[in-house]
């Protein structure tokens, strides 16, 4: 009787136990297309960067740039990497995930946080307010690949 109530509970766990493997591996897989993206934008590599989207993807920023596309993407990262004002920027807290959720086997969330200071306004020449920017990001997985559907960049604004 021991045997038999062994070997039933073995057998109802052992879904959950690959379920919890799959999940892992999934969520390492999501956060190595994260990091190849923050690597991307810490190397200034444009094509990097959009590589890690879908061919459909929309991005907006929180100065109203709504681009769709990869290529789209891609185009405006080239231009936006070239700018001295833009890369005189430095990170003094690096993207963190700050929640990472799986909301189907082939969809995720992801929430990021990171603090940039230095950027200087290219028009103006005027150095810019260091910027506190949340990430919310979806990815999709197709054909076995994980990649960046939408990404909307939010700036906590601090009045003073």
């Amino acid at each position: 009787m021991r045997l038999q109530f062994t070997l039933i509970l073995a057998v109802l766990l052992l879904p959950s136990q690959n379920a919890h493997a799959r999940s892992s591996s999934e969520e390492a897989a999501i956060r190595a297309v994260l990091t190849r993206e923050a690597d991307g934008w810490e190397k200034f590599d444009p094509e990097e960067v959009a590589s890690t989207y879908t061919r459909d993807a929309i991005w907006q920023n929180p100065f109203g740039v709504r681009l769709h596309g990869k290529t789209e993407i891609q185009k405006f990262l080239i231009d936006l990497m070239a700018r001295p004002g833009y890369r005189a920027g430095k990170d003094t807290s690096p993207i963190t995930i700050l929640d990472l959720r799986l909301t189907s086997p082939t969809t995720a969330a992801v929430w990021s946080d990171e603090r940039i200071e230095g950027l200087i306004n290219d028009n103006s020449g005027n150095p810019m307010q260091p910027r506190h920017s949340y990430y919310l990001k979806v990815l999709v997985k197709k054909d076995g690949v994980w990649k960046i559907s939408d990404n909307l960049i939010m700036d906590s604004i601090h009045l003073k």
